[in-house]
């Protein structure tokens, strides 16, 4: 098969711009965890194709806003997440769940505002949903329901996100890469042979099990780890029974950038990765274990396996770090078209489904 995608699509300024309009502000966006909006006032800011976005706990209400006050157009919520009123920083002006000004510091001196004058200072509020626990954003009126959008994944993404216990580690770093060549990177297992022969590789996964969904893929596989014998025993015990149980490994891509892969239902990440230009990329890799009914003190073995599975799993995002910013590098000094293989046809897909948005076509 060939590469679909140009190489300058990697790193051309006006192709990053089409991404913004024609790509981002189209989808659902992963912004995380319904346990991060927990308590009143919990949130999480970050830009989509660009623009700040404000997802917060609003009097008990998740809600997502356009990150900009109306009065002088400050960026409310300054951090990337926290815990904090939803009150612009620069001159105290306060909102209400829907938008709304509700609090003005000297309001005396402005004239005074008509209900319907409020109402038109209302925050641009944006479309928000769940599928279990995972909370999604779009900028898009339009945007189709996000059970539809992620299709055939929706209801074993529910289960898994349902399943999710102790969140052990949080990841994040810049990447000097194009976004596109992060996510591809992730899709195929090709490189694993040469780039993780020291850790993923010796898990040896393989095979073509893929499944393909509208714009989402998948690929399942097995691994030479028995979860029911040797050292693995034991911890496959202490997470048993649960809610969400598999033989081997799943990966699942939620497009255009949610990377969600399981081992055996014991362990999770979720990766999103978020472009910031056309050369850099944001990844952030969430790390959790299953929930365990066992509310006792946490054996060694339990401790110790937590601690090898943050260690793996950073050391496999450090060596695709190092790969994916090579191949930065290498794009910018080519005219080819790149030749996939029977292994990278989730990226084959990706690159297809990428083109509709630009093309227009979806």
């Amino acid at each position: 098969m060939n590469s679909n995608i140009p190489a300058f699509h990697y790193y051309d300024d006006a192709v990053f711009g089409q991404e913004n309009n024609m790509l981002f502000k189209k989808v659902w966006h992963f912004v995380g965890f319904r346990s991060d909006f927990l308590n009143d006032n919990d949130f999480i800011a970050l830009k989509i194709a660009g623009i700040p976005v404000v997802v917060q706990n609003v009097r008990g209400e998740i809600k997502s806003f356009l990150n900009v006050c109306s009065h002088r157009f400050s960026i409310i919520q300054q951090e990337a997440s926290g815990n904090r009123p939803l009150v612009c920083p620069y001159h105290g002006w306060a909102y209400d769940k829907n938008g709304i000004p509700s609090g003005i510091p000297k309001k005396p001196l402005f004239k005074k505002f008509s209900k319907e004058e409020l109402c038109e200072m209302k925050l641009k509020e944006f479309k928000i949903s769940f599928c279990g626990d995972l909370c999604f954003v779009s900028l898009d009126e339009d945007i189709e329901p996000l059970e539809d959008f992620i299709g055939v994944f929706y209801d074993e993404l529910k289960t898994m996100s349902l399943s999710l216990g102790n969140r052990i580690d949080v990841n994040s770093m810049e990447i000097n890469a194009n976004w596109k060549v992060i996510v591809e990177n992730t899709l195929e297992s090709y490189h694993v042979g040469l780039v993780h022969a020291e850790t993923l590789a010796k898990l040896e996964p393989s095979g073509l099990d893929f499944t393909f969904d509208k714009t989402n893929s998948s690929w399942t596989s097995d691994l030479n780890i028995v979860k029911d014998k040797g050292g693995y025993k034991k911890i496959n015990s202490y997470y048993s029974p649960r809610s969400y149980d598999i033989e081997g490994y799943k990966h699942i891509l939620i497009f255009p950038n949610l990377l969600i892969s399981s081992t055996h239902g014991i362990s999770f990440n979720y990766s999103l990765i978020e472009p910031i230009t056309p050369d850099s990329t944001k990844f952030t890799s969430y790390v959790f274990t299953t929930a365990t009914a066992d509310s006792e003190k946490t054996p060694i073995v339990i401790k110790a396996f937590e601690e090898s599975l943050i260690g793996f799993n950073r050391q496999v995002f450090d060596e695709d770090k190092t790969v994916c910013q090579l191949v930065q590098q290498g794009v910018r000094h080519t005219n080819l078209s790149g030749k996939l293989s029977d292994e990278e046809e989730r990226v084959h897909h990706f690159q297809k489904q990428y083109l509709k948005f630009l093309e227009n076509e979806s």
